[in-house]
């Protein structure tokens, strides 16, 4: 059963639809496949043919999907294909149908014409971030977020209730040390960690640009579904 999902955001900022497909191209060799198998005592991790029919079934999807334009593509455990025109997307609903796994569909027909209406940058949400947050703000680490501006944020705001810290941000208080079974783990903060701070109002987000402006990547609004179809009427 190809299980529908209702979509509130573009994909790749681009794309409203989506299809997600059993895995269509990439496959490894049977031997490789065995091997596995036989060293770890699991199956596979992703679906892939078993028989002729099956190859065949996939390859022709494949190619239906790339005669058409205003696709894009990204394979890992399934194929997931995401369209910019309706009409494509709707002609690729009807073919294949046994080979899709999930369907995403926009939650309003004209999406991406609403988001382009937003100066700010928008997520679409059920609640707002943590049921009280409209806003979000993203950080970029760096050498002042470490020494700096995370201490300072922890003095701050941790106890204020307009702001939330994500984790990431109060682990600049002390040296966060995790015991495990096997080995003490200590966190590192890098790159390519997440460091958000939520506002709960428009003047907690204006003063919190001013505070932490240098460190600042983005910032993402919560708009609820309700308030857009509001809008709509």
């Amino acid at each position: 059963m190809v299980k529908l999902v209702e979509s509130t955001k573009l994909f790749y900022n681009k794309y409203p639809y989506k299809i997600s497909y059993k895995r269509l191209y990439g496959f490894p060799s049977k031997e490789i496949i065995d091997s596995y198998v036989e060293r770890t005592g699991y199956g596979w991790w992703f679906d892939y043919p078993l028989t002729q029919e099956d190859i065949i079934a996939r390859s022709n999807c494949i190619r239906f999907l790339r005669s058409n334009s205003s696709i894009k593509f990204s394979n890992s455990s399934m194929t997931h294909v995401y369209f910019e025109d309706k009409d494509v997307f709707e002609l690729a609903k009807t073919r294949y149908r046994n080979l899709q796994k999930e369907i995403h569909i926009p939650f309003i027909d004209n999406l991406s014409e609403t988001l382009n209406t937003y100066a700010d940058n928008v997520e679409i949400k059920n609640s707002l971030y943590y049921k009280k947050f409209r806003y979000k703000i993203s950080l970029k680490y760096n050498n002042n977020l470490h020494t700096s501006l995370g201490p300072l944020l922890i003095d701050a705001y941790s106890d204020n209730d307009n702001y939330l810290l994500n984790s990431n941000v109060l682990r600049f208080a002390k040296e966060d040390i995790t015991t495990t079974q096997y080995r003490y783990y200590k966190f590192r903060h890098s790159t390519y960690n997440s460091y958000n701070i939520y506002c709960k109002d428009h003047i907690d987000m204006q003063l919190m640009t001013f505070v932490a402006s240098e460190n600042i990547t983005k910032i993402t609004k919560a708009l609820l579904k309700q308030e857009i179809h509001q809008s709509d009427k």
